[in-house]
């Protein structure tokens, strides 16, 4: 079993004014930067194995307080990107809704082919790929951070709780929230979704940890009888 924080990165001038998509040069604002300190404030108490991020900036600059604390290398993954949403790069929110496909974007997704781009179907592919990977390169109860987007986020969380790919849109995934996934050979959960109370994050996770820790001790008991 492997469990896997999928953590969005911190605020910046793009988020809900422009699509930053691949473009390079998208840096964490001040409150992004704060958001990454904090991240990496309350969780460098926990175990962990390895460190994952999208390559892009935004990404990387939430990663680096956490790898800087915890003393891991940030391993960056290409398929860990946002979408690549082609042409749409770099045009405000307020451009894209008057474009006819801005509502196959909202209603249908997974008909969406962004020109230039990526689907949302090869995106989610690529995604859930990247974390089977990560998931086969690490031993039982390891624990890892990855740094994503929302999009991509949005995906893997959708895809895990076998939601149409047409109802992505639904879930919320806020900067700097932690969501988390438990993937095992018989059975995957996520325990916790876009929380952004890490305090509250910590003290969830420690209680599961203990959790799962009592019910190995009472199958270990019951196996020597």
């Amino acid at each position: 079993m492997t469990i896997i924080l999928l953590i969005r990165h911190g605020e910046n001038d793009w988020v809900g004014k422009r699509l930053a998509g691949h473009l390079p040069g998208v840096h964490l604002n001040q409150k992004g930067q704060e958001q990454a300190q904090e991240l990496a404030s309350k969780l460098q108490y926990l175990q962990f194995k390895a460190i994952y991020s999208s390559p892009l900036d935004r990404a990387m600059e939430t990663a680096q307080p956490l790898a800087t604390i915890t003393q891991l290398t940030i391993n960056p993954l290409q398929d860990l990107s946002e979408i690549n949403f082609g042409d749409w790069q770099g045009k405000t929110i307020k451009q894209l809704r008057r474009l006819k496909l801005w509502k196959t974007v909202q209603e249908h997704p997974s008909q969406m082919q962004f020109p230039n781009g990526e689907s949302f179907k090869g995106a989610q592919q690529r995604l859930v790929n990247c974390l089977q990977g990560i998931s086969q390169n690490h031993e039982t109860d390891d624990l890892v951070a990855c740094f994503s987007h929302s999009d991509s986020i949005r995906l893997l969380v959708s895809y895990y709780l076998d939601m149409p790919l047409d109802s992505f849109q639904k879930i919320n995934i806020s900067t700097a929230s932690i969501s988390a996934l438990v993937i095992s050979k018989d059975h995957i959960s996520l325990p916790f979704i876009n929380l952004i109370d890490i305090n509250k994050f910590v003290v969830q996770f420690q209680e599961m940890q203990k959790s799962k820790a009592t019910t190995k001790n009472k199958n270990k008991t019951k196996g020597k009888k």
